[in-house]
């Protein structure tokens, strides 16, 4: 598994500002959603929702779901966004979670750099707790020193579903703008 288009992409695209004014057009059937806090923005398909938690520790997740859901635990299709900003362990966090995530299902953890993002990604499939459907993920650390923020990306679907599914994931992944100078 590789990411370099994927990586050649998001550094493109993370390296602008994320002001509304900064993003170019959002691709035909998604829109910019902007995260204030974090200087960025990210793509939601047309008909999903997007939705955030908080806590004390200036960490903000982010959930874009094909269907609305109330917590990570329910998301069935979409992509979770875990910010850590201002946590300098954060980058070796991401690190041994993608390290464990690789070792556990027995996948390659790819590594890449660009400008200042240093990005991590696997993908794998593991049974869903509740029902034992198959589930793929596709996983994203990104950490940017400069700004002192990491980020954990990941996309699921089921397996039966991935295709379909990924075609969406895959621009959502493929045009994140993150702020590369907070």
């Amino acid at each position: 598994m590789s990411i370099p288009r994927i990586a050649a992409v998001v550094c493109l695209v993370l390296a602008l500002a994320a002001n509304a004014q900064d993003v170019p057009p959002a691709p035909d059937g998604f829109s910019w959603h902007a995260v204030p806090e974090l200087r960025a923005s990210l793509l939601v398909p047309n008909g999903w929702s997007y939705r955030e938690e908080r806590d004390a520790h200036r960490t903000l997740a982010m959930f874009v779901t094909e269907k609305p859901s109330a917590g990570a635990g329910e998301l069935d299709v979409g992509l979770t966004v875990n910010a850590f900003v201002d946590d300098p362990n954060a980058p070796e966090k991401v690190k041994k979670v993608l390290d464990e995530i690789a070792a556990r299902f027995s996948t390659k953890l790819t590594e890449s750099s660009d400008g200042p993002f240093r990005l991590l990604a696997c993908k794998f499939d593991s049974p869903r707790r509740r029902d034992g459907v198959m589930i793929r993920s596709y996983q994203l650390g990104i950490a940017n020193p400069t700004t002192r923020t990491t980020y954990l990306l990941m996309f699921q679907s089921p397996v039966a579903r991935w295709d379909e599914t990924w075609a969406k994931g895959k621009v959502m992944l493929d045009h994140l703008a993150f702020d590369t100078q907070m």
